[in-house]
């Protein structure tokens, strides 16, 4: 029998994965490429509804998925969710750290008044929290990964995003690498994905206004933004036999947007403004 279902290699063929931040965005394009490469897949979210329609969605795919309502901003929380997830499949084999806050416009630019508690217990403290809890069953999976959603803005600035978005991502990039160096020894891999601009699956896309758009074109090398579906497919690697020796590293996924010097970023916007 070939082990080709719908274009797809079934790279992760009996794997189980949690994915934190499942519900929408990229979380949800990770748990429907994991489940097409055939892991079981653990939507975790604390939207309810959305879990469980992106959990019937995987179903009608023929692949397996089930849907936990948690808020994982307490050690509790974090425990609990491993235990269900343990109860519920028999062990794990890959963890996506990838929940995050929504963003508040009101304190982008504010720097005394921020909302840097909710970004260190969703981002920072869950992730370590979770990869913890996990580990023991991690390790007896004999091939345990965790990977990690960051962003760009770990390492560069926005103007327009609070600096608590920023400081989480960089240190959710430092903390890959400490826990990389902390369960090798283990088995376990832990690597995270940075991604740069992007067309997210729902409301308004970068690319459906034409001034940004064209903007993209002139800063990124290949000229549009992402679509959540490229990131995903980096995960569903790093979580493969594929990558069996690579661990501690910030998959950067931006079009080379990251390669451009700032002076040639000032010049690309300046040519873009006398369009």
């Amino acid at each position: 029998m070939s082990n080709e279902v719908k274009g797809q290699s079934l790279a992760l063929q009996g794997m189980r994965a949690i994915i934190t931040g499942g519900a929408q965005g990229i979380g949800a394009s990770i748990c429907l490429e994991l489940a097409l490469e055939g892991a079981t897949v653990v939507v975790v979210d604390i939207q309810e509804d959305k879990s469980k329609e992106l959990v019937k969605k995987i179903v009608k795919l023929g692949q397996s998925a089930i849907a936990i309502h948690e808020d994982i901003r307490s050690k509790e929380a974090c425990q609990q969710l491993i235990n269900n997830t343990i109860d519920k499949l028999g062990g794990l084999d890959i963890l996506v750290n990838c929940a995050s806050p929504m963003r508040d416009k009101t304190k982008m630019t504010s720097v005394s008044d921020s909302d840097w508690d909710i970004h260190q217990s969703l981002v920072l403290d869950s992730a370590a929290i979770l990869s913890d809890a996990a580990s023991k069953h991690l390790k007896a999976s004999g091939r345990g990964t965790i990977v990690n959603v960051s962003s760009i803005l770990g390492e560069s600035i926005g103007t327009e995003i609070s600096w608590p978005y920023h400081v989480s991502k960089a240190g959710l990039n430092h903390l890959t690498r400490w826990l990389a160096v902390r369960f090798g020894s283990e088995g376990i891999r832990v690597n995270a994905v940075s991604p740069g601009l992007l067309d997210r699956d729902e409301g308004p896309k970068l690319s459906d206004n034409l001034e940004d758009l064209a903007l993209v074109k002139e800063v990124v090398p290949l000229r549009r933004p992402a679509k959540s579906k490229e990131i995903a497919q980096v995960v569903v690697f790093l979580c493969s036999e594929k990558s069996s020796y690579i661990t501690g590293q910030i998959i950067t996924v931006d079009g080379g947007l990251n390669l451009k010097t700032g002076f040639d970023q000032a010049k690309a916007i300046i040519n873009w403004t006398k369009k």
